[in-house]
């Protein structure tokens, strides 16, 4: 037991070591500070066991520093590579992506943090832990013991409150998603509608019936729809353009068309806010968060769902609109 426990300090030292490092790191970076971390207290329990794994498993090399080098790269990136597998199976989020570092694997890992997961290793190993194991040691039994007992009741409750925090969000997410592709498929089948009839009139003898059939279109969209306001202008536009010959008309209003099939495959993105589907619930669910929700993505600035991307996008948006008012 006080062998295990033991170790238990090691690994809460060397989750806090991993905190400071990655909350400098993201704090510089970033320009203002960051509580990196998945969890809420001042701990990366990540770096925590990718330590007592390289230290368990690299304590009897007495090879070059190079092999212990090479080593830890490869340790390290595993447990990285599994942890980034992991957590995105569980939450249905990528924490963090390297896709924009040269060499990487599937965003998860990339050598450049590799190659400081390696230094830090050989750090570790020939400096830093004989001293972590000494201090250790040299605590009484009963402080090794109520050291641990205490650190590992805060971590467990931070783990609990924070998983279900997660979950909740997640919950809050699948909502705020079912929403906007509620929303998207009905705003293709109204672009779509608008195209087809637009076009039947765009031949006819008179430009008058394409005109009173584009403006009936447009009251179908809400007033905040980017659409609608391209609509409203192009309605301004024929009405002075009767300097132009109906052919040349014809031509501008048929690149318009092709501009209209374009906006059918995405919908139309911008009026989401104007619409009855951004109901008193929805707006409830992204004014709501909490303060876990913007540690979390202050924390992560690249997580990314992989159920619920344009919901998490529009509560970052939302996040991000309410920091800059303030």
């Amino acid at each position: 037991m006080l062998t295990a426990a033991k170790i238990f300090l090691w690994l809460m030292i060397y989750s806090f070591a991993g905190w400071v490092y990655e909350s400098i790191l993201c704090s510089v970076t970033s320009g203002s500070l960051v509580n990196r971390g998945l969890l809420t207290g001042p701990y990366c329990p990540i770096y925590g066991f990718g330590a007592l794994i390289v230290i368990f498993a690299l304590r009897d090399n007495t090879g070059s520093l190079l092999s212990l080098f090479l080593s830890s790269i490869v340790l390290t990136g595993i447990l990285e590579y599994f942890t980034s597998w992991l957590l995105e199976k569980l939450f249905h989020a990528k924490w963090w992506d390297y896709s924009h570092y040269p060499f990487n694997i599937n965003g998860r890992v990339c050598l450049y943090g590799a190659l400081v997961f390696g230094l830090l290793s050989v750090l570790l190993m020939r400096v830093v832990h004989p001293v972590v194991e000494g201090l250790v040691n040299g605590l009484s039994a009963l402080t090794v013991y109520i050291a641990s007992g205490t650190l590992l009741t805060v971590i467990s409750v931070d783990f609990v409150v924070t998983v279900r925090h997660i979950l909740t969000m997640n919950g809050r997410l699948a909502e705020i998603q079912a929403a906007l592709d509620d929303y998207r498929t009905e705003s293709r089948e109204k672009i779509t509608r608008m195209r087809e009839r637009l076009e039947e009139r765009l031949d006819s003898p008179s430009l008058e019936e394409f005109k009173t059939e584009l403006a009936e279109r447009l009251e179908e969209f809400s007033r905040s729809s980017p659409l609608r306001a391209r609509g409203e202008e192009l309605l301004r536009r024929l009405e002075e353009s009767s300097d132009l010959s109906a052919a040349q008309l014809r031509r501008n209003l048929r690149e318009r068309m092709y501009r209209l099939r374009a906006a059918e495959q995405e919908g139309d993105e911008g009026g989401f806010e104007g619409s009855r589907f951004h109901s008193k619930r929805i707006r409830e669910l992204l004014a709501g968060q909490r303060y876990t929700d913007r540690r979390l993505l202050k924390a992560f600035p690249r997580m990314r769902s992989t159920r619920y991307g344009d919901a998490l996008e529009k509560l970052r948006e939302r996040l991000e609109r309410k920091n800059g008012e303030s």
